[in-house]
């Protein structure tokens, strides 16, 4: 079986970008704003980019925070995004991020209007996901179309317990409804 390729900075921007457009968002004047190691122990990278987010009805700019790390990623880190937000300037967040979000984080995220996307492999959805079974593939046999890397969104369902949803396709309502868009873009 191959490895997942390695995220570097590079790759996590054009996971990024690529998922956006999955969903369905027009993804225009991409250009880094920030990029930076974490401190140890953590050992990883942020990365920030500044996008432009167009759908039929409007386009807005947006935050795109990126952060490969191995602990969770706390409420600390949304509450720096809507802080920075409007600094920046953008209209709303948006955080993938390598980890699982702690559940302050769903929180703070929910209340914010933010938009969190978990990477994960994409074996382990396609596995989960039931698509190859009755096809006599051998387990560990995948499709070459399968993306080594995919963006589920995390949020709450209406009991508040976390929920993980692959993007789906031609979807942005699946993002819309998480961010707090300006009146203007509604």
């Amino acid at each position: 079986m191959n490895e997942l390729p390695v995220i570097t900075p590079d790759y996590f921007q054009i996971l990024a970008v690529r998922e956006l457009r999955k969903v369905g968002f027009d993804v225009g004047a991409v250009r880094i704003h920030r990029r930076s190691e974490l401190e140890e122990p953590e050992r990883g990278f942020v990365l920030e980019l500044l996008v432009s987010l167009s759908t039929t009805r409007s386009t807005v700019p947006a935050l795109v925070v990126c952060r490969h790390q191995a602990a969770a990623v706390g409420r600390e880190v949304i509450d720096s995004v809507k802080a920075r937000v409007p600094e920046v300037p953008a209209d709303v967040g948006v955080v993938f991020a390598t980890a699982d979000f702690a559940p302050d984080a769903l929180v703070a995220a929910h209340d914010a209007g933010v938009a969190l996307l978990r990477v994960v492999d994409g074996r382990s959805v396609f596995r989960a996901s039931g698509w190859g079974e009755g096809t006599g593939g051998a387990p560990d046999h995948y499709p070459a179309w399968l993306p080594a890397h995919m963006a589920q969104l995390v949020d709450r369902d209406a009991a508040g317990r976390p929920r993980f949803r692959v993007l789906e396709a031609g979807r942005p309502e699946m993002m819309l409804d998480c961010l707090r868009l300006p009146s203007s873009a509604r």
